[in-house]
């Protein structure tokens, strides 16, 4: 029995996610997560406790925001050769792949851009712990930086996060100029900082 309702359990959450990237957050509601699901709608409530339980259970089980050690993969020793404005480069360049490479994240982020619900919330809590952790990481490799880290990270990264969630759904190529003239923008600023 409790086999049976691990395996249900599971394809819920499997049924949320499938619902999210082919159809977008739109689509997602407990009528069409059965139905994806196979199972009764009784059984999401039963479970979950309804949709915002089942949206707290996905962000609970679901890694949907990258780690820091993905984004700063450098030793001390590393780091300490690179100057502070081509290393920022390097992060932001490493933060958009991390963010393409997760397509549920992006439609979560699309999501919360319309509308707060718990898993919106969550993934944004982690945003910002992950982004504090790679801040003080940062820091820790740069003493007495003239750049503020964080307002750079803050601001370069919401404009990632913004195209990449833009473009989610187009082919590469409807995104290059766009990519091109945001990593121009953030060389000629960060470079005017050296």
């Amino acid at each position: 029995m409790a086999k049976n309702r691990l395996q249900t359990e599971q394809k819920i959450l499997n049924a949320v996610e499938q619902i999210l990237l082919k159809d977008g957050f739109p689509a997602v509601g407990i009528n069409s997560i059965a139905r994806q699901a196979g199972c009764d709608k009784v059984l999401i409530y039963r479970y979950f406790d309804g949709l915002a339980g089942l949206l707290l259970s996905i962000a609970e089980t679901t890694e949907l925001w990258w780690q820091v050690d993905e984004i700063i993969s450098e030793n001390h020793d590393q780091t300490a050769q690179i100057p502070l404005h081509e290393y920022l480069k390097t992060l932001l360049e490493r933060h958009a792949e991390a963010l393409q490479a997760r397509p549920l994240t992006l439609e979560i982020m699309a999501w919360e851009m319309s509308e707060q619900n718990n898993l919106t919330v969550a993934l944004a809590r982690t945003r910002a712990q992950r982004g504090m952790e790679l801040v003080k990481k940062i820091r820790a490799h740069y003493q007495n930086p003239n750049i503020d880290i964080g307002g750079i990270l803050g601001v370069f990264g919401a404009a990632i996060n913004y195209l990449v969630i833009r473009t989610r759904r187009d082919p590469p190529q409807h995104m290059t100029e766009e990519w091109w003239r945001l990593q121009q923008t953030i060389s000629k600023l960060l470079d005017a900082h050296a």
